[in-house]
């Protein structure tokens, strides 16, 4: 596993790219994406979202995304991809597969709507291709 490696990983690009899928995040998830829809579907009202810890929900995610973009940048190393194109397929495929049927899989024994599901795919798998497309550009 030579190629599992941080080496020759550009770090500013990490960083920006990270910002990036955080961007799409805070719109995705805001009243002029699919907050509206993803609170109905879930059947969360705006007390439970106040009572809710919502700096360890935040630590979570930035977490979890910092990760996620990290993997990407070296999966992309190790396997030589140094383009926008690829960098954006190989993003779209990690988020489509991995992420999006991890939410597939928990929301439907948690028997969640399937709409959430959609909603939550479709975010990792926006915010995954385009943090490879800014990972490629670099």
């Amino acid at each position: 596993m030579d190629w599992l490696t941080l080496e020759g990983i550009n770090w500013l690009a990490v960083v920006v790219a990270f910002l990036a899928t955080f961007a799409i995040g805070f719109w995705w998830y805001s009243d002029a994406g699919f907050f509206k829809v993803w609170r109905r579907l879930g059947r969360i009202s705006r007390e439970d979202m106040e009572g809710a810890s919502m700096g360890v929900a935040f630590g979570g995610t930035i977490v979890a995304n910092a990760l996620g973009v990290i993997l990407l940048a070296v999966l992309m190393n190790g396997l030589g991809i140094d383009d926008w194109a690829g960098g954006l397929v190989l993003g779209a495929l990690l988020g489509l597969i991995f992420r999006g049927g991890a939410h597939a899989l928990h929301n439907g024994f948690a028997i969640r709507h399937p709409g959430i599901t959609v909603i939550d795919a479709a975010h990792d798998t926006v915010g995954l291709a385009v943090a490879g497309l800014v990972l490629g550009l670099f």
